[in-house]
């Protein structure tokens, strides 16, 4: 038995819920009666613009259609620390009971040591849910404490805006969207603190990334596109890691462009300035956690051909893509899901299954944790041809799919 919901079923469930026909959502969206069945029913699965079109007639959030909402259990076997870092989140100060024991004061020197640990880990190790999830509750409660001990120092404001900045991707990928605008948000006004214009650019990203994954791209657009600008000055005489920075920006603004409907945008900004920077910083930057370089650039660009229906372009810039120049996980894992994504849209169950299978090598726990590869595998699980279906079965098995 599936233990998911498909996101064909959620959208008859929200249909339903809306009391609104077959007919009535299809016209709306912009799409057949016979097409919307077909989403329904598992046999079709839709582009994402389609998907936004289907969320906007039923009223809600996109996320909610492919899995992405809060998680009703926060306590379940697969994310047991996630109870502990919302705890974390919510502790301050004045809600602390007085007396007890007193901690050491924070030292900063070995807390910045530990961050950048938790962030190594998070970036290149297999394991990096179960890895992070471990050490995020402690370090965010002693990133405020050292904020707070340290009277805001630069260096203090400088670590707490890193741990935000990791706790945003995690509190994603755990389930938790809904938790991304607080901790983007803290980030952000840690990094004004320290003063620092990188810095700021790089909070600034953060805080685009939580809203394009909280369904708002007209908001990541105008924050990417006026952080951009204020970088822009710098740039005549500009080092490796600000072309780092503006060039991220760049590529969030072109990501929220097309998401708002506007692709020849998106194309325009990542075919100049995205790809000026990248030029000029080229392969294997990483500065602020930020990966950026020409390989980025394309899969940023086979992205939006994705996104626009535009799926042999897609293909076809991908098949250009050389993962291995890109050291983070999460980026060469999210490519392999766009474009077996890509592969299910056009009814290519065997290259969807090749993809998939490559991701689960690179980074087995995106499997426990991320519902669009799980629901990929859902959706194998009924196409899939006799010929390999035994195979489909076992991987689904593997996983953790099949109860």
């Amino acid at each position: 038995m599936v233990s998911e919901i498909p996101t064909g079923a959620l959208v008859r469930v929200y249909r339903i819920d809306r009391k609104k026909s077959t007919v009535n959502v299809a016209t709306l969206a912009g799409i057949t009666v016979r097409y919307l069945e077909m989403i329904e029913a598992g046999t079709k699965t839709p582009s994402l613009p389609v998907l936004r079109k289907i969320a906007q007639v039923l009223g809600v959030r996109t996320s909610a259609l492919v899995g992405e909402a809060p998680s009703e259990d926060h306590e379940g076997p697969v994310n047991p620390r996630l109870a502990e870092v919302e705890r974390a989140l919510y502790t301050y100060r004045s809600l602390t009971p007085a007396g007890g024991d007193s901690p050491e004061i924070v030292e900063l020197a070995q807390l910045s040591e530990r961050v950048a640990a938790a962030w190594q880990a998070w970036l290149t190790s297999p394991t990096k849910y179960s890895d992070v999830l471990r050490v995020l509750p402690e370090l965010i409660v002693a990133s405020e404490r050292a904020v707070y001990e340290h009277e805001h120092s630069v260096q203090a404001c400088r670590v707490a805006c890193e741990i935000y900045q990791l706790a945003r991707p995690v509190l994603k990928h755990v389930g938790r969207v809904d938790l991304g605008g607080l901790v983007a948000d803290r980030s952000m006004r840690y990094a004004e603190e320290t003063g620092d214009r990188l810095l700021m650019g790089v909070g600034a990203w953060n805080l685009g990334m939580a809203l394009l994954a909280d369904d708002m791209p007209h908001g990541a657009l105008d924050v990417a596109m006026r952080a951009s600008e204020t970088l822009e000055p710098l740039l005549a005489e500009g080092t490796p890691a600000l072309f780092c920075v503006y060039g991220g920006l760049t590529q969030l603004a072109a990501v929220a462009a097309g998401r708002t409907g506007d692709p020849w945008r998106a194309r325009e900004l990542l075919r100049g300035p995205a790809r000026q920077a990248a030029t000029t910083v080229g392969e294997g930057r990483s500065d602020f956690h930020l990966f950026f370089g020409p390989t980025n650039v394309a899969i940023h660009a086979a992205g939006i051909e994705f996104e626009t229906c535009e799926l042999s372009e897609g293909m076809r810039v991908s098949d250009d893509v050389d993962i291995a120049n890109i050291a983070s996980l999460e980026r060469k894992t999210a490519h392999l899901y766009q474009v077996a994504r890509a592969y299910e849209c056009k009814g290519n169950d065997t290259a969807v299954f090749v993809h998939l299978q490559m991701a689960h090598r690179i980074c087995p726990q995106d499997f426990q944790h991320k519902r669009l590869p799980r629901s990929m595998v859902t959706t194998l699980l009924r196409r899939a041809k006799p010929s390999y279906a035994s195979e489909v079965r076992q991987f689904a098995d593997t996983i953790g799919l099949l109860n």
